[in-house]
């Protein structure tokens, strides 16, 4: 009889991990950053474009009240952060590192934490 119930319990130990496993549990999903992700705060007249490029480059696009300013960048995934460097112009020094955590939501929806620590959400188009 005792033998019966070890035998029972460990079966159901192993339906239970099985079924979690199946479930996601502890499992991440990974999702490409290439392309083209747009955020936009129609109330306050202000938006941006990541355009990621599969090479480690790609442009910023910046709106601010119907004025829209074009950076290239570099950019490189690490730990749940995105780092950036503008380069080609005259407003950053190209040795500024641009730290965001990032995560997607699913794979058309990527969420940047600003400066400010609020949460931005880019749309892939």
């Amino acid at each position: 009889m005792k033998k019966t119930n070890v035998v029972i319990i460990a079966l159901l130990v192993v339906t239970m991990v099985v079924c979690l496993m199946g479930c996601g549990g502890g499992s991440k999903q990974d999702y490409s950053l290439t392309g083209v992700w747009e955020y936009s705060d129609e109330a306050n007249g202000i938006g941006s474009v990541y355009d990621f490029k599969d090479d480690g480059t790609g442009t910023y696009t910046m709106n601010v009240a119907g004025n829209e300013v074009v950076y290239e960048m570099k950019y490189e995934v690490s730990d749940g952060h995105l780092l950036i460097t503008f380069v080609n112009n005259d407003t950053f020094s190209e040795d500024d590192v641009f730290d965001s955590e990032f995560r997607f939501k699913n794979e058309n929806t990527l969420i940047i934490k600003d400066s400010l620590g609020d949460d931005l959400t880019y749309i892939r188009q």
